[in-house]
């Protein structure tokens, strides 16, 4: 329990968040154990408002096993992320899922672009079949968008091959909360969304005359789903820089990942928009600021 701003004696349960599946391999840094990086800036910037378990071989899903979490994250399916094989739920555990987000106000975070083999998406759009909302096959990049017309060495500083998510749907009251702060996150190889009319686009990307959905949410029953187009997020090298050749380069001062791009606020706009009722969670990280609503 953790102290909540709505009384002397006010308490409020910790946020307990359930990271399942295997960790991608593509980042740039991936000998360092690269792709714990998210999992350990939620556990060490959350002030003890934030607990993570990871589960790196698959678990049931049951009631009782998801009753003990407030937000799961939806990682590499299978029993290595880029090469599978990619694991399946049965009927009974996706029903589960269903009546947890549902009917008990679960929120899931779902990530893809783990493995070129499309197959990775079949688990997620599985479990995901309820809300409407599914990955598409597809393996989109999108442009690097420059944040300064004159630092043209920007996108060889932040991401070097990799694109940016830089469109963002600030005007939709049920989503807006999820591009606050956030105006450039690093993303190469993920899986363009195909949403429903009742869901909710916070970030797409135009290629030519397509428009691309990269960020989707939707609230659904007591609960809420959000989805993301990629799997980069959870990278070191959209962190810190690790790993970035531009790392040693002198123009590149100030241009690196860290100084760029909002992963950590991004991170922090989806787990408290997916679990509203979270009113304690919060970040402080003094690398990557993030405004706390």
């Amino acid at each position: 329990m953790v102290a909540c701003t709505d009384g002397v004696d006010c308490e409020c349960p910790k946020t307990s968040v359930a990271v399942i599946g295997t960790p991608g391999v593509w980042d740039f840094n991936s000998g360092a154990n690269s792709n714990t990086a998210f999992q350990d800036w939620l556990t060490s910037s959350s002030a003890g408002t934030a607990k993570v378990d990871n589960f790196r071989t698959k678990p049931t899903l049951t009631a009782a096993f998801l009753a003990g979490y407030n937000v799961v994250i939806l990682t590499g399916l299978g029993n290595d992320s880029n090469n599978g094989p990619f694991w399946t739920f049965d009927s009974a555990e996706v029903a589960a899922f269903q009546d947890w987000i549902s009917n008990k106000g679960g929120g899931v975070i779902s990530l893809t672009g783990f493995s070129s083999d499309s197959g990775e998406v079949n688990a997620k759009n599985a479990l995901l079949a309820f809300s409407g909302i599914a990955y598409n096959t597809d393996g989109p990049n999108p442009p690097c968008a420059l944040v300064d017309a004159s630092k043209k060495e920007m996108c060889s500083c932040t991401v070097g091959s990799l694109g940016t998510v830089s469109e963002w749907n600030r005007t939709d009251p049920i989503i807006e909360k999820l591009s606050l702060g956030v105006t450039l996150v690093g993303m190469s190889g993920g899986r363009s969304i195909a949403a429903p009319a009742d869901a909710h686009v916070a970030a797409t990307s135009t290629n030519g005359s397509t428009v691309l959905d990269f960020l989707v949410g939707k609230v659904v029953g007591q609960g809420r789903v959000v989805v993301y187009a990629d799997e980069w997020i959870t990278y070191t090298t959209l962190w810190s820089g690790a790993g970035i050749p531009g790392t040693t380069i002198p123009a590149c001062k100030d241009y690196l990942p860290q100084d760029r791009f909002q992963t950590a606020q991004l991170w922090y706009n989806m787990i408290h928009w997916a679990q509203p009722k979270a009113t304690c969670f919060k970040i402080v990280d003094t690398q990557q600021p993030v405004t706390i609503w």
